[in-house]
């Protein structure tokens, strides 16, 4: 579950001020289509609350050049009072399997074989966020991760949307994946579909439909309240 930054050393202080300028013009030239989907998920950040949809998994195997058996079930997402994520994707299909994820503990629930999983994911409690990524954060946080280019237009569950290229930025997060794919909703700013990549050229592929902004969420959504005779294993 799981992310270049420039700087100008004290022995660049002399580059030649030419230089600078090419630099401010290159950085304000940014292609306009990308500023208005940014803009858009900017609008949509500063109302969100929560999210919920029905949601299709499915992981190709670039060795095998196959997917595996997709997976579908209901996804939630909201954010606590101090600002951390609170996350549920359950899968119902083809087996049952529940992953919350609140206050920066993630656990993964099998019920037909009886078997959870705690993780504490500590320093790296924000890659929950992968699994949301556009979903509420503010595009200029997104920018502090990813360095994010636009890729076009194309359909996803059969609405048309803004193609988005995130790759990231830090070592942390280049470790999980070499990029990451947005397909933005026109009609209302939402992620429909990611692509996560991985090095090895194996990919998840996500999507998104009957989605909600905003929905109201119980706060028990979000808790796994085990039964006993579970297997418990905690992870560090």
């Amino acid at each position: 579950m799981q992310i270049r930054v420039f700087y100008v050393g004290m022995r660049n202080l002399c580059v030649p001020a030419v230089l600078f300028t090419i630099l401010a013009y290159s950085q304000t030239k940014e292609d306009p289509r990308l500023q208005q989907v940014l803009q858009q998920m900017e609008s949509v950040g500063k109302t969100f609350r929560s999210f919920s949809a029905h949601f299709t998994q499915k992981k190709f195997t670039a060795i095998l050049k196959e997917f595996d058996i997709p997976e579908t079930g209901q996804f939630y997402y909201a954010r606590a009072k101090d600002g951390s994520a609170l996350l549920r994707q359950e899968v119902t299909s083809p087996g049952v399997r529940i992953l919350t994820i609140k206050g920066g503990v993630a656990i993964v629930y099998q019920p037909v074989i009886k078997q959870a999983q705690i993780v504490d994911l500590g320093k790296n409690k924000d890659k929950a966020e992968y699994l949301a990524l556009g979903l509420g954060q503010s595009p200029g946080r997104l920018r502090q991760s990813f360095a994010i280019q636009y890729k076009g237009t194309e359909p996803a569950g059969g609405a048309p949307c803004s193609v988005l290229y995130l790759q990231p930025k830090d070592a942390a997060a280049a470790a999980y994946f070499s990029s990451i794919t947005l397909w933005i909703k026109k009609s209302n700013g939402l992620p429909v579909q990611q692509k996560l990549q991985e090095h090895n050229g194996d990919y998840l592929l996500v999507s998104f439909s009957n989605e909600k902004l905003n929905p109201k969420i119980p706060a028990s959504t979000f808790e796994q309240k085990l039964p006993s005779g579970v297997d418990l294993q905690r992870i560090q």
